[in-house]
Order: C-alpha cells, then sequence, then structure tokens
C-alpha cells in the first residue's frame, strides 16, 4: 500500500527549538514572576549553576562543579528518557507491542532516536509523539510555576523546546484522517500517511 510522506526540516525544526525555548522561558518566568512577585529571583532559572552569592567566596568552585554535573546528569537522562516516553506510548498501540520499538542513535547529530516500525492509526501516533512534552515539559512548567521551583522550571523550559521536532509532525498532520494510518519514518524525522479507505 503507497503512502504519502510527511517530514520536516531539520533547520527549520532547530530554528523553532529556540524560538519555542524563548517564548517558553519568557511565558513560563514571567507568569512565575507575577505569582511569587519578589519571593521568585528569575537569575536562579538563568543561571541554575552558579553558587548564591553568599556561598560564592567559600564553597563557589565545589558548588558549580557538582551543579554543573547534576544538570549534564540531568539533560542526558532526559533525553533518553523523552525516547523512551515515545517508546512505551507507541508500544501500547502499535499492534505488535514492544517489540515493534527500537532505539538508537543517529551519531552524526549525537542524537538518540526511537522508532515504531509497524503503522498505527494516526490519533495515536500524535499520543506517542506528544507524551513527552506533556511529562517533561509541560508538568515541570506548571509545577514550577506553581511552586515557584526554578529547577523545575529550567527543566520544564529545556524539554519543552526538546519537543519542537514531536510538534512540528503533529502540525503537519493536523487536517489528516485521525483514523487512518501512519507509519514512523525510518530514516527521516516524519512519518508515512496511508488514507484510509471509505
Amino acid at each position: 500500500m503507497e503512502g504519502r510522506k510527511l517530514t520536516i526540516n531539520l533547520k527549520k525544526a532547530n530554528t523553532f527549538s529556540i524560538v519555542l525555548f524563548v517564548s517558553t522561558a519568557f511565558v513560563a518566568l514571567v507568569a512565575t514572576k507575577l505569582i511569587w512577585g519578589e519571593a521568585f529571583n528569575v537569575k536562579s532559572v538563568i543561571n541554575p549553576i552558579m553558587p548564591p552569592e553568599s556561598d560564592a567566596e567559600q564553597k563557589g568552585a565545589l558548588v558549580v562543579l557538582l551543579k554543573t554535573a547534576l544538570l549534564i546528569g540531568l539533560l542526558i537522562g532526559g533525553i533518553v528518557v523523552h525516547e523512551l516516553i515515545h517508546g512505551i506510548t507507541w508500544g501500547m498501540f502499535a499492534p505488535k507491542g514492544l517489540k515493534s520499538i527500537s532505539f538508537g542513535v543517529m551519531w552524526k547529530l549525537l542524537t538518540p532516536y526511537c522508532h515504531c516500525d509497524e503503522p498505527m492509526i494516526i490519533r495515536h501516533y500524535i499520543w506517542g509523539a506528544l507524551t513527552p512534552l506533556i511529562f517533561l515539559g509541560i508538568l515541570p512548567l506548571i509545577g514550577g510555576i506553581a511552586f515557584a521551583d526554578p529547577n523545575s522550571l529550567a527543566f520544564g523550559i529545556i524539554f519543552t523546546s526538546a519537543a519542537a521536532g514531536d510538534i512540528m509532525v503533529v502540525w503537519l498532520l493536523r487536517h489528516e484522517d485521525a483514523f487512518s494510518e501512519v507509519l514512523d519514518h525510518p530514516s527521516e524525522a516524519g512519518c508515512i500517511v496511508y488514507d484510509k479507505k471509505h
């Protein structure tokens, strides 16, 4: 059965990711500042690895080193979890379950990926595409705003922008029949749509 390829331009995806990062950061920080006022320090989100001024002289270097290591660990862990969430969600809907899911790394871009090698209906594919955005981006942002937590805000901002490509692929599917089938593209950022026969 012949399908229609829908893919995104990676340069445009990178540009969109930057725009999404800046706009998400702006909205989240302004919202938190409006809610919490002086109790919230914007600098703690913008520069999370620097120690408080009172600690800077005595243990500044150690604090920066430890926070940097923690930040790198969280970023790497978050990227891995992002792909695992794709895989688990798609595995719930794919006919062969998790047997259809594979993971790998595009070494030229140093980017991990998740791939489902069998078609599923579009609405299920969309769920799998957006769940990392929800769990790693939107929920931490909500928590960060609600509790004025700079770490949660920073994490949410980063992993909302990390879902830029997923958002773009879902946008390509916005006019498609939700019950048509779609196959995750095996080598490009996007998918192949198989139109539903009426």
